[in-house]
């Protein structure tokens, strides 16, 4: 973790893992919610694995590819997955959110007071429904300059264009921008990519390491006046 806090001038932020802690019960959810279709969920899931770090320049291509190795798994449509992934799948998904509520202590506030110190912040999630998702975490989606995900970019992460395109928009160098996520192969290794610095949360640590919500809030406030 760099400490030349003077160089930040931007944060982007992983939403799933990150923004709020994972927990045992959130697949059982989602498998419960897209019911009778249950074994489709895991299949779909990894197939959609497969693409990590593939750039297929938009949403449509990505769906596309996915529901063609989808749909000939199950011998199902192409169309039936796809209303399955936008219809099913994405409601299901946003809902479980409402259960993993305010599993970062005090995580409005420090965005709050980062927004107020200039700092650029964005959260960018490799998958879709991100303004909703953070509603539905009770995370305020007014504290982010930038929202969006790699899925809507067709370029699921570790591919770098999503985080480089937040910086072509913001006009801030990437080297003075941090990407905090709690997975090192697929945040860490898109913000190597794209030459920006990565902080980790990891929840399996012990709560005073240096990869700990408390440790990262802490950091983060540093960078406020």
């Amino acid at each position: 973790m760099s400490k030349n806090f003077n160089s930040i001038k931007g944060l982007i932020f992983d939403l799933d893992g990150t923004l709020y802690r994972m927990q045992w019960y959130m697949r059982p959810l989602i498998t419960i919610a897209v019911f009778p279709y249950c074994l489709r969920l895991p299949r779909f899931l990894k197939i959609r694995n497969q693409f990590a770090g593939k750039d297929l320049n938009s949403r449509d291509h990505l769906l596309s590819e996915i529901c063609k190795q989808l749909s000939a798994a199950e011998h199902s449509s192409e169309e039936t997955i796809l209303n399955w992934i936008v219809e099913s799948f994405y409601p299901a998904f946003t809902n479980t959110m409402r259960f993993l509520r305010n599993s970062r202590p005090q995580l409005d506030q420090t965005l709050t007071n980062l927004r107020n110190s200039n700092i650029k912040l964005a959260v960018l999630s490799d998958f879709d429904h991100v303004q909703q998702r953070l509603i539905n975490l009770s995370i305020n989606p007014e504290n982010f300059h930038t929202i969006a995900s790699s899925e809507a970019a067709g370029a699921l992460k570790p591919s770098p264009r999503p985080f480089l395109e937040i910086a072509e928009k913001w006009n801030i160098s990437p080297s003075e921008i941090v990407v905090i996520g709690d997975r090192d192969d697929t945040d860490g290794e898109a913000a190597r990519r794209a030459s920006m610095q990565f902080w980790q949360i990891n929840d399996s640590k012990p709560a005073h390491n240096n990869t700990s919500w408390p440790f990262i809030r802490n950091s983060l406030l540093g960078l406020c006046n």
